[in-house]
């Protein structure tokens, strides 16, 4: 089966190099090189505003880094990454053992999957990766969708992948997103794991709480930082193993690093 969407490029049009991009803006502030003008353009207006964000999001890039390789230590082998964006530097695919796991990229945005597409062909990784494009508010359809690789089985375990992306789907409120998480636990195999980051505002006071985040989507895409009440009601029934909900320096165990904005869940089926 061709795992490549077949009707995508790697090449963007003018008009979307001369618009700022999520994934590829993310793409350049955690030192990928799959970018344009305008990406770095809208990240340079962020690190005015915070010097830090970068290295928020490697740390959260980090937490993930170390939560797939414990699943991989427990001999889980399948990987679905939502809202993957573009995985450069590295990827899930370079992170994930033993070598005949599989993983396959989740994004709606068709620019984020066409530089996958490139990304994948060119490190010849095709027969243990594919990307496809799906919403991640659409679990039955994200499924499909994986299923149809013939790379992820669904009567197996599966990790669920969703690193640094909750932030950004701000129309979508706690209520829509539990359902959401709750199909996806409905759907997966008995022993499947979910690895979730979202930026939380527990390190924003006063003045910043109300004007942090209307200024930052004014330069990148609209954002809402979950509370961490809001991020219980979204896990329903997902089992969160210890050390619970922490800031994603301070799992598997708390170290003495200062916190980077991000809630780490690592949560059983």
């Amino acid at each position: 089966m061709e795992r490549i969407e077949a009707d995508l490029t790697a090449t963007d049009d003018l008009a979307a190099m001369e618009a700022p991009n999520l994934a590829r803006a993310t793409n350049y502030l955690v030192g990928g090189g799959a970018n344009f003008a305008a990406d770095r353009a809208a990240v340079n207006a962020l690190l005015a505003m915070d010097p830090d964000v970068g290295l928020r999001f490697l740390a959260s890039r980090a937490f993930v880094a170390r939560a797939v390789r414990a699943a991989s230590e427990q001999g889980l082998d399948q990987f679905l990454d939502l809202g993957s964006g573009i995985p450069s530097p590295g990827g899930l695919h370079t992170l994930v053992g033993p070598a005949g796991a599989r993983v396959v990229y989740v994004d709606v945005d068709p620019v984020a999957i066409a530089h996958t597409c490139e990304l994948l062909v060119d490190q010849k990784e095709a027969d243990r990766t594919a990307a496809v494009r799906a919403d991640l508010r659409e679990p039955e359809h994200v499924l499909d969708r994986a299923r149809g690789t013939d790379l992820i089985v669904l009567d197996r375990p599966v990790v669920l992948v969703c690193n640094a992306v909750l932030q950004w789907l701000a129309d979508s409120d706690a209520d829509q997103l539990a359902d959401v998480l709750e199909r996806y636990r409905t759907a997966l195999a008995p022993g499947s794991l979910l690895v979730l980051s979202v930026a939380h505002p527990d390190l924003l006071e006063g003045d910043e709480l109300v004007e942090r985040p209307p200024t930052i989507e004014a330069v990148v895409a609209p954002l809402r930082l979950r509370s961490r009440p809001e991020l219980v009601r979204m896990l329903g029934r997902w089992e969160v193993q210890p050390p619970g909900i922490v800031d994603v320096v301070d799992w598997p165990v708390a170290s003495d690093t200062d916190p980077a904005g991000f809630y780490a869940v690592y949560a059983t089926r």
